[in-house]
């Protein structure tokens, strides 16, 4: 008898559970309440414990040993100040350091902090929970030793030398901040969807779409002056259609799916040089070289026409910062693959220079293959002027400079917590004497 009550007290719960289950998947798929309070809670409870990484799973393991600054040959390398930001062990912060690897200052990026209450990012969805739900892209440093740092696609800030706000940009710009002679700055930025023409929105990139997706699909340049405000926002996505519809090439699109509406992804913003523009027919100096992503695409769009006037589909995959060089060619981080390509010298990432006139592609690092290095998404270089190259290998948290012929002279490696890399978004090298140091003893 106490047997036959234990079988169906059993049988009980488990017809209990079938019928929850199952009420579970009726309301899931009918998005009936409470479906979407629940995604909610589980979406900013992981924004919370792990910030940006629920999304991507971008935290790497490490790749390199040591912490902090583990080459330095002086006579070789350019002494500077270091910028970098990104998400560090101790959290999202910006960071100057000395040539030794000496801390000379410290910004935290606090997203909250400098936009309490935020209005300009959508969909609201998208205004960080917590103190780790974003990460920051971009950074230049300024003579008076204060900074600029983008919040990725929510906003851009300039920062005192003591992290007091001095400016905001209420746009959702995002990647790289371009510095220009007379103080003003190109920035990509995303665009509000509402903005499109209807024969600019691809199959599937209606407005409610597009928000849901939570992804770029239209952006443009914005240049903003030296007090933080807008004065030219350029469309970038029409004319890239436009040139892609003049040509039948709308199948190099595959950033456009229903979880990700991003046929361009811009990733940084360079203006067009006199030597470049000599290189290029039709282009003019000031037109604006473009990174398109997932186009794996440069282009040139002429800024007195608004049209598109060249295009080059790889040999990258998926580059970022591309840089004028002074004879004209283009310098480029390609982020490549990390498996063995057609073409390509090694496995993983490259500095490569392309001359736009022969379209000959030339990897200047690595020189073998026992240098190799990769990270998958974001990444930079920059020439210095003593012809050696500072590189970001952001995914491995690990800045380092090499000479013309392939030497490693200056590193720093960062890590987070004891098996994983910290993230670093950009580094930037400035001159010894930018920035009097004296600003940066704040109480």
């Amino acid at each position: 008898m106490e047997r036959r009550n234990l079988i169906g007290f059993a049988i009980f719960l488990i017809s209990g559970a079938i019928l929850a289950f199952l009420a579970g998947v009726s309301v899931a798929v009918l998005d009936l309440p409470p479906t979407a309070v629940v995604r909610n809670v589980k979406n900013t409870a992981k924004e919370l414990v792990r910030g940006p990484w629920y999304r991507d799973h971008r935290w790497m393991p490490r790749r390199y040993e040591g912490v902090g600054l583990v080459k330095h040959d002086p006579e070789r390398s350019w002494a500077g100040i270091t910028v970098m930001q990104g998400m560090f062990d101790e959290g999202i912060k910006a960071r100057a350091y000395d040539a030794d690897g000496t801390l000379l200052q410290e910004w935290p990026l606090d997203f909250l902090s400098i936009w309490p209450k935020p209005t300009h990012i959508l969909p609201e969805s998208r205004i960080p929970k917590g103190s780790k739900g974003y990460h920051t892209q971009g950074i230049a440093l300024e003579k008076d030793g204060s900074i600029l740092v983008n919040f990725a696609e929510r906003g851009t800030a300039r920062l005192g030398p003591c992290g007091d706000v001095i400016w905001t940009v209420d746009h959702m710009t995002h990647h790289s901040i371009t510095e220009n002679p007379d103080g003003t700055y190109w920035i990509p930025n995303k665009r509000d969807p509402a903005t499109v023409a209807e024969e600019y929105r691809l199959p599937g990139a209606s407005i409610e779409a597009i928000l849901e997706a939570d992804n770029y699909y239209a952006d443009s340049a914005l240049l903003i002056d030296t007090d933080g405000r807008v004065i030219e926002d350029v469309p970038i996505l029409e004319p890239v259609l436009d040139w892609l519809a003049q040509r039948q090439e709308f199948d190099i699109i595959y950033g456009l799916n229903e979880e990700d509406l991003d046929p361009i992804h811009l990733n940084d913003i360079e203006v067009v040089t006199p030597a470049l523009s000599a290189r290029l027919p039709g282009s003019e100096p000031g037109d604006l070289l473009l990174s398109m992503r997932n186009l794996n695409a440069l282009t040139v769009l002429n800024k007195s026409s608004n049209k598109i006037v060249w295009m080059q589909h790889g040999p990258w995959v998926q580059q970022h910062d591309p840089d004028i060089a002074p004879d004209g060619t283009i310098t480029v981080f390609d982020n490549g693959s990390g498996r063995r390509m057609p073409g390509r010298d090694f496995v993983g990432a490259r500095v490569l220079r392309f001359d736009p006139v022969t379209s000959l592609a030339e990897t200047i690092y690595p020189k073998t293959d026992d240098q190799r290095f990769f990270s998958f998404i974001m990444g930079t270089h920059q020439a210095l002027p003593n012809d050696n190259i500072l590189v970001t290998e952001s995914m491995s948290g690990r800045v380092f400079e090499f000479t013309p012929d392939g030497e490693i002279v200056w590193e720093m490696v960062f890590v987070a917590g004891t098996r994983s890399a910290a993230l670093i978004e950009e580094a930037r090298r400035y001159p010894l004497g930018y920035v009097d140091r004296s600003v940066w003893s704040c109480p």
